[in-house]
């Protein structure tokens, strides 16, 4: 094994465990978050974190189920919009505490979508030994993909 290849898999290790302390840590607050709504007696927001949760594993069940991989970086922001939306954002109030908290959620969410979309399109493209897309084509898609997640998401919100 050459020198460059043992230094990119030592990469792809830090990163892999860096996406997962941010997972671990997150986790944790949301579990401790759930403890306090708890004892506060407000039952919603304990449901709010157990949703969070659930989020918190379609990440790996989507590398899992699918064999698709998601860059680490991509991951972690994932985590991080979650936890920014549910648990920062609804209960404890940064809506209404922090100004333009919604508009700079919707702006990460845009970019996340497009990041996710991109990464979608692009595994596909490299995995495929008949089609070969054009940079420009995937552009697009990962910004189609984008608006319509963002589209659905008005819908739901």
């Amino acid at each position: 094994m050459s020198k460059f290849s043992k230094m990119m898999k030592q990469k792809y290790k830090e990163t892999r465990k860096s996406a997962f302390i941010i997972y671990l840590i997150l986790r944790t607050l949301v579990i401790l978050c759930a403890v306090r709504e708890t004892i506060e007696g407000n039952y919603w927001n304990t449901v709010l974190c157990m949703f969070s949760l659930f989020l918190f594993t379609i990440p790996t069940f989507i590398k899992d189920r699918f064999k698709i991989e998601l860059p680490n970086v991509l991951e972690g922001i994932i985590y991080l919009f979650i936890f920014a939306a549910e648990i920062l954002g609804e209960i404890n109030n940064f809506y209404g505490i922090i100004p333009y908290w919604d508009t700079i959620l919707h702006t990460l969410n845009g970019f996340l979508c497009a990041g996710v979309g991109f990464s979608l399109v692009d595994l596909l493209n490299n995995n495929s030994k008949r089609i070969k897309l054009s940079p420009i084509y995937v552009a697009i898609v990962a910004f189609c993909f984008s608006m319509t997640v963002g589209v659905c998401w008005e819908f739901f919100e």
